[in-house]
């Protein structure tokens, strides 16, 4: 008698667990759409707007929910009340897509909503663009190593290049970008175009300053503006005392169309350690299979923390 009251007794706990179990309503997601990210400047400081963020990193209360391509519909399940959305501008380094990362030099956005899980079917929380606006954080820099539009060039030939840089000003050549937001195109007068053909098939670059760049800085971004019908390769020269050193970080492959590239080059400042300043190398050899190799650039670059 006492084993039956005592089954019987157990059988109504787990009755009661399970029926309270079944009642608790389940969590309900609501669907963030974020579209795209934009980059505003100070042009005369800070240079061009013109951005390609690939990727958005996502943190709801605190709690990373994942990095996602952009375009984005995502779920997450926010609690009662109100919720802190931070969101992070990712790029593809290098120009590899498998290969994202968080733009550290770029601030967060910042939001918060309010929310109350009426038990309906899942909302969705379209994140209008005006707040989808990232700048440089203040205690970067961001240096213009070259945007053609000043008198002079910041890139030397080296002994083993066959050609320079030209500057052209023709409208269809040009780099022409309106930041979003802005009534008017950014000031962009100038492009740098580099040829290369039969008689001069290789170009090798440096630029004229030498940066100086402390030690234990975590990122170094080399940011440029590129249209080319040829690979480009693009690193450092360090300045070192027992001579120069350079290397090839990465490249870019041939594109009809402008685009921009963000270069870590924070391996190459790493290999090179004790050098009294760095500079900027661009590299390119003609194709076998191209009468003509045309590389237009813009808008270079470098952004660090000094």
């Amino acid at each position: 008698m006492t084993k039956l009251l005592y089954r019987s007794f157990l059988f109504s706990i787990l009755l009661s667990l399970f029926l309270g179990c079944n009642q608790e309503e389940a969590a309900r997601p609501l669907y963030l759409k974020i579209d795209r990210m934009h980059l505003q400047t100070d042009y005369s400081e800070e240079g061009t707007a013109h951005s390609d963020f690939s990727t958005v990193w996502v943190y709801l209360n605190d709690k990373i929910i994942g990095a996602f391509e952009l375009p984005a519909i995502l779920p997450v399940i926010p609690k009662e009340g109100k919720n802190e959305l931070r969101l992070l501008a990712g790029i593809s380094t290098n120009g590899i897509s498998s290969f994202r990362s968080i733009n550290t030099s770029l601030t967060p956005v910042n939001l918060e909503f309010d929310y109350e899980n009426t038990g309906g079917a899942p909302d969705t929380l379209i994140i209008p663009e005006d707040d989808l606006v990232v700048t440089y954080k203040d205690f970067y820099e961001v240096t213009i190593v070259e945007d053609f539009d000043d008198p002079g060039l910041n890139f030397q030939r080296t002994a083993f290049s066959d050609t320079g840089f030209i500057k052209i000003d023709d409208a269809d050549s040009i780099f022409s970008f309106q930041a979003y937001g802005a009534n008017q195109p950014e000031p962009n007068s100038e492009s740098g175009l580099i040829v290369l053909d039969a008689q001069n098939p290789q170009v090798d670059l440096h630029s004229v300053v030498s940066y100086s760049i402390p030690p234990g800085t975590q990122n170094l971004y080399l940011e440029i503006t590129y249209r080319t019908n040829a690979q480009v390769g693009f690193g450092l020269v360090a300045n070192l005392p027992t001579g120069d050193r350079s290397d090839v970080t990465a490249g870019v492959l041939p594109k009809s169309e402008w685009n921009k590239i963000y270069i870590n080059l924070i391996t190459e400042l790493q290999a090179f350690p004790g050098a009294s300043g760095y500079q900027v190398l661009i590299r390119a050899q003609k194709p076998d299979n191209l009468p003509e190799a045309r590389i237009f650039l813009d808008n270079i670059k470098l952004v660090y923390i000094p």
